[in-house]
């Protein structure tokens, strides 16, 4: 299972990194067409459209390499060193280059001013010693200012591809421990109510057949509806129904039983399995035959943003029973994975009261 988890994950991962590709090339492709698109509006002159669309080209190819080149090795190999290293022989590679075509167009077109090729006319000036070179001071800040921009929205595309990878990871985790939840709650529970038949079975009881119904309907719930995220409430009260007719038979006849759920919208949904636990909990530890007399009494009620359960039963301490047990710490995981910050879950247990109270908001 912990290999299918693991492949999932990097199938997903895999599938992030492609589109984030994807995107990223997209961006790059609208915003130099943006620029190419600018610097033809800004063709005053009716200068050739080919020159001035090879001098953008060159002004974006630097950054080109940066965002789709050396970011993406420095993110692999975390060597700064020889980024910084190849990031330098770029820029100089681009600077003579780039000058020299610029060189050339002031040339050949008689122009002197950098904002007739592009709309990217920010320039430098050239110390009085190295006046001749100009153009290659021309070239350098819309060079480096393209660089800038483009690695600062590849950073924050990666930054925001780490978040969603992350939640990602995060969420087929909780899918994966609740399924671990549900393996575990399902045949914990399906025991104890075997234990309850196998005690009628030795009375041979009438009500046997009856019972073994009542614990297919149980096993249908438990293999079925227990795959859904939520079920209906109705389904919920029904199980719970059904479990408590079935541990009725084999209790103290001075036992009282008690469940209320008169307060209920039928359209509220839960998480399958999240109340019969607590029955189930109050059961095992509700009516001992050396308590005297034993009580359960539970209540529901529950509207499109708030649910609330009680279940208060008789109590004896005993050394030989855990009490909660497997049941309670299960229920109290898939609240933190199903409700985080969205419900209160309550014991409080006394000499010979246990009480247990939930409130989910919606």
């Amino acid at each position: 299972m912990l290999k299918i988890f693991n492949f999932m994950v990097l199938f997903e991962s895999m599938k992030l990194l492609k589109g984030s590709q994807i995107l990223r090339l997209l961006l790059n492709i609208a915003f130099t067409g943006f620029i190419l698109f600018a610097a033809v509006n800004n063709n005053d002159k009716n200068l050739p459209l080919g020159f001035i669309f090879l001098y953008n080209i060159l002004l974006f190819l630097p950054a080109w390499i940066n965002n789709f080149w050396l970011l993406p090795n420095l993110r692999n190999d975390k060597n700064v060193r020889q980024y910084l290293i190849s990031l330098i022989i770029l820029l100089i590679v681009a600077i003579v280059t780039l000058g020299q075509y610029l060189k050339w167009l002031y040339s050949q077109f008689n122009h002197s001013e950098l904002i007739d090729f592009t709309p990217l006319g920010a320039t430098s000036s050239a110390p009085e010693t190295l006046e001749k070179y100009q153009y290659y001071f021309d070239v350098i800040p819309g060079i480096i200012i393209l660089i800038l921009i483009m690695a600062i929205g590849y950073a924050m595309q990666e930054f925001f591809l780490k978040i969603k990878k992350e939640k990602q990871i995060q969420t087929q985790q909780t899918i994966a421990e609740l399924s671990l939840l549900k393996s575990q709650i399902s045949p914990h529970f399906l025991f104890n109510v075997l234990n309850s038949l196998y005690s009628l079975s030795l009375k041979m009881s009438k009500e046997t057949p009856d019972v073994i119904l009542k614990l297919s309907d149980i096993l249908r719930y438990s293999l079925y509806e227990t795959q859904e995220k939520e079920i209906s409430i109705s389904n919920e009260i029904h199980i719970l129904n059904t479990y408590i007719d079935i541990e009725k038979l084999r209790m103290p006849e001075n036992a009282s039983i008690e469940f209320n759920y008169e307060n209920v919208k039928d359209s509220v949904r839960i998480a399958p399995m999240l109340l019969l636990p607590l029955i189930e909990n109050a059961f095992k530890h509700g009516t001992d035959s050396t308590i005297g007399v034993s009580y359960i009494n539970a209540s529901l009620s529950c509207d499109e943003k708030h649910l609330i359960f009680t279940c208060e039963n008789s109590f004896k301490e005993s050394a030989k029973k855990e009490v909660g047990g497997i049941g309670i710490e299960n229920i109290r995981k898939r609240l933190q994975l199903l409700y985080p910050s969205k419900h209160l879950f309550k014991i409080e247990k006394s000499k010979d009261i246990y009480k247990i109270k939930l409130e989910l908001k919606f």
